[in-house]
């Protein structure tokens, strides 16, 4: 099962009762004493993620942990490729 199919059998487990009970092929004391909640029950849901996404993109850039090795090598190599081209021929402008 690939991801968009099973993105897309979550998004029907939640689809298919809700445009049941909003078509009006399902009817309760439930949903009609909530039809109103459970009609704007997708945007909230959408705010919901909304919230989850924001924080989860905020915490993980405020966690970010430095590497100062990987910072050290990455500059090694950078140096490694400049003499390399600089013997090869290539004039930088610095």
């Amino acid at each position: 099962m690939t991801n968009l199919q099973r993105w897309l059998f979550y998004a029907s487990l939640f689809a298919v009762p809700y445009l049941s009970i909003c078509l009006g092929t399902v009817q309760t004391q439930f949903t009609n004493k909530y039809f109103l909640h459970i009609q704007l029950l997708p945007l909230l849901l959408l705010v919901i993620f909304g919230i989850y996404s924001v924080w989860t993109v905020l915490y993980r850039t405020l966690t970010f942990n430095d590497c100062p090795e990987a910072a050290k090598e990455l500059q090694d190599e950078i140096l490694e490729a400049r003499k390399d081209l600089i013997a090869k021929g290539f004039r930088f402008r610095d």
